[in-house]
């Protein structure tokens, strides 16, 4: 049976809604083997973007600078699939390079600017995911 996904769409305040509401995305790059590289991470949108932070060593971010291209997945009700909502996000991705933006991802992840980087004692960075193509669906709009 072929779905009109069309109908099942989340509409652009359900999307801002799911956005807002979850804390965690699936971030995927892809690794030098040619095979995805899928972390949970917690994130935040800014103007479009799909925004987080890393360590500078870490596998995504190695694949990030490499390919440049990422996906992410952004969903809620898996417990219950009939009420499953998501959002697919492909594009474009890069370790940000501009101070400015990287204070406009740490307001938008945790309220403030960092005062201390580096903290931990690993080097930390900034990735961003600019979409070329979004995908959404809404299960709950699904007739029984």
């Amino acid at each position: 049976m072929t779905r009109d996904y069309d109908k099942i769409a989340l509409t652009q305040d359900e999307r801002a809604e799911l956005l807002g509401q979850m804390p965690v995305m699936r971030f995927a790059s892809i690794g030098s083997d040619g095979l995805p590289h899928v972390v949970p991470v917690a994130f935040a949108e800014l103007d479009g973007m799909l925004c987080f932070e890393t360590d500078n060593d870490a596998v995504k971010t190695k694949n990030v600078r490499a390919t440049g291209k990422a996906a992410a997945v952004v969903d809620a009700g898996a417990d219950d699939y009939s009420q499953h909502r998501g959002i697919m996000r492909r594009g474009d991705a890069s370790v940000v390079n501009d101070r400015e933006v990287e204070k406009k991802i740490e307001r938008a992840l945790f309220g403030t600017v960092k005062s201390v980087p580096g903290a931990g004692g690993h080097k930390r960075v900034k990735i961003a995911l600019e979409p070329n193509s979004e995908i959404s669906w809404d299960f709950r709009k699904l007739p029984l």
